[in-house]
């Protein structure tokens, strides 16, 4: 089983680990279902079910940020910095914690991979690269190369 989900806006792109992926994305989906329903605009529950559905569906799918409008990129961002600053504040991410969410139904055993705990670090991380490959400013990985995001040691370049 593949653990890396491309992230693409244009031509850039970067591989992300799926767990910091899927963890970051459920807390985002979080974020969004808290805007009261009178401030969302009519694509809002479409942004939340995408956040869940990357978070499920793991390497299978690929983060197509071009897919969204500029205020629906803008806000699956907002959505997406958010999270990790919520997950940073609480000091990452624990098994148990995880194993009572509530989207996860029966693939919560599976979900972390057998991690213990999912530190915030590599979570902020992704969350900035996303923001940084929509602005156009993540800088490019070295020819022959790519970036992996989100893994517990960090942004590292594979290839090559």
């Amino acid at each position: 089983m593949s653990r890396t989900v491309p992230v693409i806006s244009g031509d850039a792109m970067f591989w992300a680990y799926d767990v910091a992926l899927g963890v970051l994305f459920i807390e985002a989906a979080r974020v969004c279902g808290e805007r009261p329903a009178d401030l969302r605009p009519s694509w809002w529950a479409e942004l939340e079910q995408d956040f869940r559905t990357h978070a499920l569906a793991g390497s299978n799918f690929a983060v197509l940020l071009d897919d969204y409008g500029a205020e629906q990129k803008q806000e699956l961002l907002n959505c997406a910095l958010e999270a990790a600053r919520r997950i940073e504040a609480r000091g990452g991410v624990a098994r148990d914690e995880v194993s009572t969410w509530p989207e996860l139904e029966e693939s919560a055993t599976g979900f972390l991979r057998g991690a213990q705990h999912i530190d915030a670090a590599p979570l902020v991380e992704l969350a900035e690269a996303l923001a940084d490959l929509a602005a156009g400013t993540l800088p490019p990985a070295p020819a022959g190369r790519h970036w992996y995001v989100g893994t517990p040691e960090g942004r590292v370049l594979q290839g090559g």
